[in-house]
């Protein structure tokens, strides 16, 4: 059996007069006739759109086969135009062979119309790595995901009102039309949700009958005779809707888990209040600057999985907030990542070819590329990551905390949370209850006195970051550089980190200052001269395999913490994983991964 990797496999496209072929399954992926035209009479009018979503406050389709993501982009700008005020969309698509960004962008122009959907789309497009990915756009959460229908079907948890199924024609693409699909469908099928299917094949028809849907035969489109459209009738469903549910929550904690979670929470109508015993992202988020990329490991795994994942997501997020207006510095440099001894070395250089990594994600540069890229003279090549970035967190948990559903209380200290009837009661030390109806542990270190109640460790690790000067340096750095340690080039000078230790660890201390110094050196040697001008120190909350806890310990309570030194990598991840799970929406996540990061996955029995 072949180990996992991370490598997505592309279509091998033709190109017919300007529209995209499938070379693998010998079929277009829309109408020579009108794409858009065949969307709109093949998939929205025969499920019955926009009609059955008016006047509902959220709606959801599911999509076998995304392909350029044109029925997508259809049913979004209808949606925008005839749904009702403040309502959702949500859309499930699955796709085994996404198209790159640029084949996208190309199949795209040829469909007048959409320009600005398809821009949306194309500024948001996950990075190539299996699973689900969450997009977020104006009006619509869209959960794309990566690979094979058979093996993330059991894992989209949101019930489906409308099908979209566009795999490529059965007679081409059996494997997608295999038996087992017809029983996930009606087990992802809310009352009398609804399909349609270009094919009108005796196979399609029959699977879906026998799994519940009543089926009838229409005009096709354009060439096409036939086409079939459904209505599933059976009243067993299983799966809840909460898509309309918002109530109150209590989230402790103003540090970038804590900015998170309120800000999504607040996006979906809940009345939040963030509880803060100092000040907004006075621990570890005060850092002035914070690194954001994935490690590095040996062989695809779980942990890498799960931060490659938090990674695209950060970066959309990252990307959608500042275009929706909120300000925090942001720069996305690029970021080189260099071996620190020769097993390393042959390690990052065979990355393509043993994790399968698409290189727009990271690849390899020989050490004059890595110069280049980074504006300095180093001593090794590099991988490259092209979206590294930084970020100022303080600025970014300050700017997701002012929404008008937000209230903050800074120096707000809690002693105890207890569960009454329905409801969460939060003490402070001057003894007021606060009560609302769910809770969210986002605390940090100081997590670990809730969490000890459930049988849960957290660890504590400090770290210390040193401020150099700019001026001091040979040259202009342009990009991040990683080592043992990083430096980060911001605007107030060069930001190096960050130690770990465990002693004293809120002391900001010359001997530490020297250990980032002596790290910046090994990276970049006689290209700094000078001592630090500024620094803290801060502690990590960690756990001991390394990934966060996520996820609900009790009915109503949340957490989110013990992100070690990636919080603003997978933070804004978990904030999506609770907020879904509460209003009932598909994870952003696969099941697998979300059993990896559950806070209480180290309980036995």
């Amino acid at each position: 059996m072949n180990a996992p990797t991370a490598h997505v496999p592309a279509p091998v496209l033709e190109w017919r007069d300007g529209m995209p072929v499938s070379a693998a399954f010998d079929d277009v992926y829309f109408s020579r006739a009108g794409g858009v035209a065949e969307t709109e009479h093949v998939f929205l009018r025969g499920n019955g759109l926009p009609e059955r979503w008016q006047d509902r406050a959220a709606f959801t389709i599911g999509e076998m086969g995304f392909g350029t993501g044109l029925n997508f982009l259809v049913a979004l700008k209808q949606f925008r135009a005839t749904a009702s005020a403040g309502a959702v969309l949500h859309y499930v698509a699955i796709e085994k062979f996404p198209l790159p960004p640029d084949a996208l962008r190309a199949a795209l122009a040829a469909q007048p119309g959409l320009e600005q959907e398809a821009a949306e789309l194309i500024a948001a497009y996950p990075l190539r790595l299996p699973g689900v990915h969450r997009i977020t756009l104006d009006g619509v959460r869209l959960t794309l995901c990566f690979g094979d229908v058979a093996a993330l079907l059991p894992d989209i948890r949101t019930p489906i009102d409308a099908w979209f199924l566009d795999g490529f024609s059965p007679a081409r693409n059996p494997e997608m039309w295999a038996e087992t699909l017809w029983a996930e469908l009606a087990r992802l099928s809310a009352p009398e949700a609804t399909l349609a299917t270009f094919t009108a094949a005796g196979q399609v028809r029959r699977g879906l009958q026998a799994a519940g849907f009543v089926i009838e035969k229409q005009p096709g489109f354009g060439h096409k005779r036939d086409m079939l459209v459904g209505r599933y009738t059976a009243t067993d469903q299983a799966l809840p809707s909460r898509l309309t549910r918002a109530a109150t929550a209590i989230v402790i904690g103003a540090g970038i888990a804590g900015a998170t979670v309120a800000r999504a929470l607040a996006e979906r109508g809940y009345a939040v209040m963030v509880l803060e015993r100092g000040v907004v992202a006075g621990g570890a988020s005060g850092n002035a600057a914070g690194v954001l990329f994935p490690q590095l490991t040996k062989r695809w795994n779980t942990s890498s999985a799960w931060y490659f994942t938090a990674y695209g997501y950060a970066l959309r997020q990252l990307r959608r907030w500042q275009a929706e207006g909120l300000r925090f510095e942001l720069a996305t440099t690029g970021m080189l990542r260099l071996p620190r001894h020769a097993d390393e070395d042959a390690q990052l250089r065979a990355l393509h070819e043993t994790h399968g990594f698409d290189p727009a994600i990271v690849h390899w540069l020989d050490r004059d590329d890595a110069r280049a890229q980074a504006g300095v003279a180093l001593p090794t090549g590099a991988a490259f990551f092209p979206e590294g970035s930084w970020v100022n967190p303080s600025q970014l948990c300050a700017s997701l905390l002012a929404h008008p559903k937000i209230t903050l209380r800074e120096h707000a200290s809690v002693t105890k949370f207890a569960r009454t009837g329905q409801q969460w009661g939060v003490t402070l030390a001057d003894g007021e209850v606060i009560p609302a109806d769910l809770c969210c542990i986002a605390a940090a270190g100081e997590s670990a006195q809730w969490l000890a109640n459930e049988g849960i460790t957290l660890g504590a690790v400090g770290g210390q970051v040193s401020v150099f000067a700019a001026g001091n340096a040979a040259s202009s750095l342009r990009s991040i550089v990683c080592h043992r340690g990083y430096v980060i080039p911001t605007a107030q000078g060069l930001l190096v980190g960050a130690t770990y230790h465990r002693d004293d660890m809120l002391a900001v201390t010359p001997a530490r200052h020297d250990e980032n110094r002596e790290a910046l050196l090994a990276i970049l040697p006689q290209w700094h001269t000078g001592d630090a001008i500024a620094g803290r120190s801060s502690i990590r909350a960690t756990t001991p395999d390394r990934l966060p806890y996520i996820g609900a310990l009790a009915h109503g309570l949340y957490v989110t913490t013990g992100h070690g030194s990636r919080g603003l990598l997978s933070a804004p991840l978990a904030a999506e994983i609770i907020a879904s799970d509460l209003t009932g929406e598909t994870p952003p996540v696969t099941q697998a991964l979300l059993k990896a990061v559950h806070p209480l996955r180290f309980r036995k029995g």
